[in-house]
């Protein structure tokens, strides 16, 4: 069960997040036409979220966590094309004060906040007291810990692959501080290994087939989830992953130019 689990959360990590990052680095015409497609695809993900919920098989926790992330891939998309983002387009300025940053990046992005807060709210209403919650488990997870990498990016960061910024983006990379290491990165980064650690010896411990299974799921993408924090607190190529999606040299140009104009 634990090598499914590994094999299927591993699989769908990488190869949507390729997807994803393929999508908004296209052409203006061809990446909504994309999301078109993606919009379409998230809509019927949550119809069919209520026909998992209650579904103590195996095969409906492998397919609410596909659900979960399906959800996810619609909320970051529709971010990183522009769809949803928040009031503030603008560079932060030069001399800005921490708190003056923070206002103006919370700016940046709260539409889309409150977007995912709503879908974590109502995925939690869909699965409440059901007998299998692995969507909401899974969007949960990605959520929180989306959070604290925003959080790390905001307090400092070492390493920062600015490569999959979108150019009309860019103005996004002046909120950030990839200067120095914040104590919070290494705090964060351990309490996720622990939370994952917490959830394989819970899943190992599980009664049924259905929730090890979910539970592992979870895990895995928890353990991914804190993979990726270290990437911000070293200079791995971690762009290697997805060489296939890549496509964006003038992006990465453009992100770097205003970086240093700031």
């Amino acid at each position: 069960m634990l090598l499914l689990a590994l094999l299927i959360a591993v699989s769908s990590w990488w190869l949507l997040t390729g997807l994803a990052l393929l999508l908004v680095h296209q052409p203006h015409e061809r990446a909504r036409m994309g999301f078109i497609i993606l919009s379409i695809l998230a809509f019927l993900a949550w119809c069919l979220v209520p026909l998992t919920v209650d579904s103590s098989e195996p095969l409906a926790a492998a397919v609410g966590f596909m659900l979960g992330l399906l959800i996810w891939g619609w909320l970051e998309v529709s971010y990183l094309l522009g769809y949803v983002n928040g009031p503030n387009h603008e560079v932060c300025k030069k001399n800005a004060t921490m708190w003056e940053r923070f206002k103006g990046g919370v700016a940046t992005t709260i539409y889309h906040e409150v977007c995912v807060l709503l879908s974590v709210g109502l995925l939690a209403v869909m699965s409440l007291g059901q007998v299998n919650p692995t969507a909401f488990y899974t969007l949960t997870v990605l959520w929180l810990m989306r959070w604290s990498a925003k959080l790390n990016l905001f307090l400092g960061v070492r390493a920062f692959n600015e490569r999959w910024l979108p150019e009309h983006l860019h103005y996004l990379v002046s909120y950030l501080k990839t200067d120095r290491l914040s104590i919070f990165l290494p705090l964060s980064t351990l309490m996720g290994f622990y939370v994952t650690y917490s959830l394989f010896g819970s899943a190992s411990a599980g009664p049924e087939l259905t929730q090890q299974l979910s539970l592992y799921l979870i895990a895995t993408l928890m353990l991914l989830a804190s993979i990726e924090h270290l990437f911000l607190m070293f200079p791995l190529n971690d762009a290697a992953l997805w060489s296939w999606a890549k496509g964006n040299a003038p992006a990465l140009r453009a992100v770097r130019d205003v970086k240093d104009d700031v």
